[in-house]
């Protein structure tokens, strides 16, 4: 499976120095670690556990803008503060050994606030409900068994036929993320080195 991750030149440094790339809850934003933590437990369940205790997911696109344009475009600003020196590394994977999800529906998990329902109706009558009985949509003020089905409907991130227009896009427009524990030297395929817009 071809990827691509955008790196910074400390990551790309380490890479080359040691053949191989790990990813640690040090180096996640804290801000978004719950939202790690719950991808990290779907990558467990559905690809297998990391080699080592307390990896976290390394990220790459699949598909960074859609089916056509699957390579991320380093003409876009975002992926560093500006001036800063990146990488974009295409990699081969194993798809065995990658997890693919929808980048927008990603943002329901990762700021731990969206139920996404199998409709619009389904998901306009869940969020009027939270508002009549609880009086709040804030995740970790609801009941648990609440959170637990909010949790189960993100799993729809990993269903990439889920195109119900209030929530995802069409397979072909959609920007398809991959996580995966680990990446080889060996893996990479070419190197980009841009500077951040």
């Amino acid at each position: 499976m071809r990827l691509w991750t955008i790196q910074n030149e400390q990551v790309w440094q380490e890479l080359q120095k040691k053949g191989a790339l790990l990813t640690r809850k040090k180096w996640v934003d804290p801000h978004f670690l719950r939202g790690y933590e719950w991808m990290r437990k779907q990558m467990i369940s559905r690809i297998g556990p990391p080699k080592q205790d307390l990896q976290f997911p390394i990220w790459a696109w699949y598909q960074a803008t859609n089916a056509p344009r699957k390579r991320p475009d380093l003409r876009e600003s975002g992926y560093f503060p500006p001036g800063t020196t990146g990488y974009r590394i295409e990699i081969e994977k194993a798809s065995k050994e990658v997890l693919l999800s929808d980048f927008e529906l990603w943002h329901s998990p990762l700021s731990h606030r969206y139920f996404i329902g199998a409709s619009q109706t389904e998901a306009e009558e869940f969020n009027a409900h939270l508002r009549e009985v609880y009086g709040t949509h804030a995740f970790e003020q609801l009941p648990p068994d609440i959170q637990q089905k909010i949790e189960r409907s993100w799993e729809k991130i990993f269903d990439l036929g889920f195109d119900v227009a209030y929530f995802a896009r069409p397979l072909q427009e959609k920007q398809i993320q991959a996580t995966f524990w680990e990446l080889n030297m060996y893996e990479v395929v070419e190197v980009d080195q841009f500077r951040a817009r």
